[in-house]
């Protein structure tokens, strides 16, 4: 099947996603999908499979729902006509009893950054923040910081909310914890934000981080977002004990991520070797190298 040729191209892949004997074939469905998303990549306008990708989406095969939301997504942020549509589809995976596919449903609700599904979005964003499996929580709290940042000028996030967030400092889960204190830190910014461990305090808590091992690599990439500003901090041992834990979570199978890190490290470290503290001197050094 040719991945160029527009109109033709779109014609064979609809004939194939409505085919009863492909549908059968779990394996071949998905590599229709997965033709799809290719054409999709390459400037075909495949907006006219949309309905047949949403059906796709009835599936309890978690790769072939994350290849129909990358569709999905990409083609409701361009039509908001299309947005209603997909939110109702992500709202319903988000009540899955598979935990990875509500965790899932709720990363690309938040993802599609449109204010006017903000409505539709906190209810599910409430659920998962008070749902049994941490991956999900982990989401969810990260999801209202993405919600505040659409109407960062309104009061959009209601008091009950930050109480919420407020009460899983206490979490369980480390993850879900360090992801309340970020979007603490973004939704209370404008009154001043949550009150911050001192140097020393931040540092400990990236030591002990160190421990944690991520279960997925979207769960590992989330982490390192949230730890990348640290990476820059005027204080030394904040961004030292950060590059460590950058360095922990991607050994041994991230090798570029770990490069990249410590590239971005060895400025602020370098400018530390003139500090008139000898023991800041050495610290720095150390880790030079």
């Amino acid at each position: 099947m040719p991945y160029l040729g527009g109109e033709e191209t779109v014609r064979e892949l609809r004939r194939a996603l409505s085919n009863p004997h492909v549908q059968a074939d779990h394996l071949r469905y998905r590599n229709i999908i997965l033709k799809v998303i290719r054409v999709m990549s390459q400037g075909v306008d495949v907006a006219g499979l949309f309905s047949e990708m949403v059906k796709a989406c009835a599936t309890v095969d978690v790769v072939q729902k994350k290849l129909v939301y990358v569709f999905l997504c990409s083609y409701a942020s361009l039509n908001p006509e299309l947005s209603l549509l997909v939110i109702n589809t992500l709202r319903k995976d988000c009540q899955d009893p598979n935990p990875m596919v509500r965790s899932l449903a709720l990363r690309n609700m938040t993802n599609l950054r449109l204010p006017s599904l903000v409505e539709y979005v906190e209810q599910p964003l409430m659920a998962g923040l008070r749902d049994r499996a941490a991956c999900v929580r982990r989401v969810a709290v990260l999801g209202w910081a993405k919600l505040h940042n659409l109407q960062p000028h309104a009061d959009n996030i209601d008091a009950a909310v930050v109480n919420e967030l407020y009460s899983m400092l206490r979490d369980g889960d480390p993850v879900v914890m360090v992801n309340c204190l970020r979007a603490l830190e973004e939704i209370l910014r404008e009154e001043g934000g949550v009150a911050e461990c001192d140097v020393w305090g931040q540092c400990e808590v990236l030591r002990v981080l160190q421990r944690y091992r991520p279960h997925s690599e979207e769960e590992l990439f989330d982490i390192l977002s949230l730890l990348d500003p640290s990476l820059l901090s005027p204080h030394v041992p904040v961004m030292a004990a950060t590059l460590a834990l950058f360095l922990s979570l991607c050994s041994p199978g991230l090798p570029a991520v770990s490069l990249a890190a410590l590239e971005r490290a060895q400025g602020p470290l370098l400018a530390t070797c003139g500090s008139a503290s000898q023991e800041m001197k050495f610290a720095a050094l150390c880790h030079v190298q």
